[in-house]
């Protein structure tokens, strides 16, 4: 067996990490655990353009819904509220906040179940 050399332990470093970085999220396009979210505005800004069912799995059930006249849906999340833990809630990817303070996202979803657009309340 050859000795290892500096270089060879260079290369095996970078290629290690990228190895398990891959691992741990889904792709750009499919369900799966998205990363890691710095700011509630991440969590909002990420989820435009996707599918409504894998933005469940990703921070779990709303908490509440309503059907709009026009055929969009309002799907509010409260973050304060105990619900089923999607994957960002399980592996802790979320960003934190403080206890007393209220947090609510709040995503329009048109008919074909793509996001359109979304805000937050409070989240501080």
């Amino acid at each position: 067996m050859m000795p290892t050399t500096r270089f060879q332990y260079l290369l095996l470093g970078p290629l290690l990490l990228i190895l398990l970085t891959a691992g741990c999220a889904g792709g750009p396009d499919g369900p799966g655990l998205s990363g890691v979210y710095l700011t509630w505005d991440d969590v909002i800004n990420r989820w435009i353009g996707k599918n409504r069912v894998d933005l469940q799995i990703e921070i779990g059930p709303p908490t509440f819904h309503q059907k709009e006249v026009d055929g969009m849906k309002e799907l509010r999340w409260d973050m304060t509220i105990p619900t089923l833990p999607g994957m960002a809630e399980q592996y802790n990817t979320l960003p934190m906040y403080g206890f007393d303070v209220n947090c609510q996202l709040v995503f329009v979803v048109n008919e074909n179940d793509i996001v359109v657009s979304g805000h937050r309340i409070g989240c501080d």
